[in-house]
């Protein structure tokens, strides 16, 4: 299963083509993790924006936050930390879940690029 990071389900919301190709034409099924909800939903403005938030969680899977993902954060976190390269704290408990799931993160955010050997295959990094 792909998951995917918050830039590309914010795009797709916003009609954006490519987002919109990623998501649907290439994925049967739309996967996010409690992160990229929560995101979400503390970032939409306006009453349209909200509906498309709620009609778009209540379709996608959503992947949760559990002793593996919690564990494997840790360890990403302290990887960083350990080379002086502390990312945003939500890309990591992003790419724990992702990596405990055994699944694949699409994103667009190059703040993952930090994680690229941690992840390896498991993430796919949009130009």
């Amino acid at each position: 299963m792909t998951i995917f990071d918050t830039n590309i389900v914010v795009d797709y919301l916003r009609g954006k083509q490519q987002a919109s190709e990623i998501m649907t034409d290439k994925h049967s099924e739309i996967a996010i993790t409690v992160i990229t909800g929560y995101e979400l939903l503390k970032g939409y403005r306006t009453k349209k924006e909200e509906s498309a938030v709620n009609e778009l969680l209540s379709r996608v899977r959503i992947y949760y936050m559990d002793n593996k993902s919690m564990r494997m954060s840790g360890s990403l976190y302290r990887e960083l930390k350990s080379r002086g390269k502390l990312k945003n704290e939500a890309d990591v408990l992003i790419a724990g879940i992702v990596l405990a799931n055994n699944e694949t993160l699409i994103t667009a955010d190059n703040d993952f690029s930090e994680l690229e050997d941690a992840m390896g295959e498991s993430l796919i990094l949009l130009d």
